[in-house]
């Protein structure tokens, strides 16, 4: 049987108020089991401050985690919450693993580091995983999808599930993994549960409603880069939606593409991870070329 117990602060101004809230919330003496792990999310400020850090040096077992744009737990929720979820077992074991920065172009040195991290968390366990957790730094050398390609690979097809790391102003800036108090903004970080894990996903697609009616077609791709649209450099197309590019730099991360890839299933909401100096985007996953792409919009019901 697998448990969790969530706690949280608001106290982003002060680590002794912040350490002292979830250790209080999370009760370890009476509510912590065999073996226990932690997934963190918080506002980069907390990393920032040393807060992170700390708390993590009070806690007996490993954390993994990122920053994100906001939180929601216990009924609380905003863009200023750090929250902490620990998963507690007397039959599951967690093994946890932080990579290199993750910087290269080389798919084939991306490839070494992810496997190094993962053979380090194996070697902790008697058996293969039965599910893995991840987090993803926004690589816009490569994008996203090569990282998860790798690391399903090297889990055989185990059930794998993640986030990539984040900000409060979506530009990729101060953007962080965190592994037991250590943070970077290149890393990965990994968590292999062994035993008894049978995990159930829910998928759901961009809501149709928030999709744009205007399509165009995606004439000129290279992995996760999108070189043309209509035959003209992505920023270029934009600019005919009424979109400049110095704009596009900056919402970038607010602006999701929504692309159908032509094969029956339904549209993938895409992030921009960056537009490089030919007016290409780097995107999360793969762009299928003769695909077509809309504009979505984000509104408070649809989330």
């Amino acid at each position: 049987m697998l448990k969790m117990r969530n706690a949280c602060t608001s106290e982003i101004d002060d680590v002794d108020s912040a350490v002292a809230e979830i250790l209080e919330q999370l009760d370890m003496e009476k509510s912590l089991l065999k073996n226990s792990v932690g997934i963190l999310g918080c506002n980069s400020e907390y990393v920032e401050m040393g807060a992170v850090e700390e708390l993590c040096k009070r806690l007996p077992f490993d954390v993994i985690g990122c920053t994100t744009s906001s939180s929601s737990v216990n009924g609380q929720y905003g863009s200023e919450l750090l929250s902490l979820s620990v998963l507690t077992s007397d039959d599951v074991t967690f093994s946890t693993a932080y990579t290199e920065p993750l910087v290269s172009e080389d798919i084939t040195e991306v490839r070494k580091q992810l496997k190094s991290a993962y053979d380090q968390a194996r070697a902790k366990l008697s058996d293969d995983p039965s599910f893995v957790i991840v987090t993803f730094p926004v690589v816009t050398e490569v994008g996203g999808a090569p990282l998860l390609k790798e690391l399903d690979a090297l889990c055989g097809g185990k059930p794998i599930f993640g986030i990539l790391s984040a900000d409060q102003l979506f530009r990729f800036e101060a953007c962080f993994t965190i592994w037991n108090g250590k943070s970077h903004r290149h890393s990965a970080t990994m968590l292999l549960m062994q035993g008894n894990v049978d995990p159930k996903f829910h998928l759901t697609a961009f809501p149709e409603k928030n999709i744009q009616k205007r399509k165009a077609l995606i004439t000129e791709a290279d992995g996760c880069l999108i070189k043309k649209v209509n035959d003209m450099p992505f920023a270029e197309y934009l600019t005919t939606l009424g979109l400049n590019k110095e704009e596009l730099i900056d919402t970038r991360g607010s602006l999701p593409l929504v692309v159908d890839y032509g094969s029956g299933t339904k549209p993938v909401a895409l992030a921009i991870y960056k537009i490089t100096p030919e007016g290409y985007a780097m995107c999360g996953d793969e762009i299928p070329v003769g695909g077509t792409l809309s504009i979505g919009l984000i509104d408070y019901e649809s989330i």
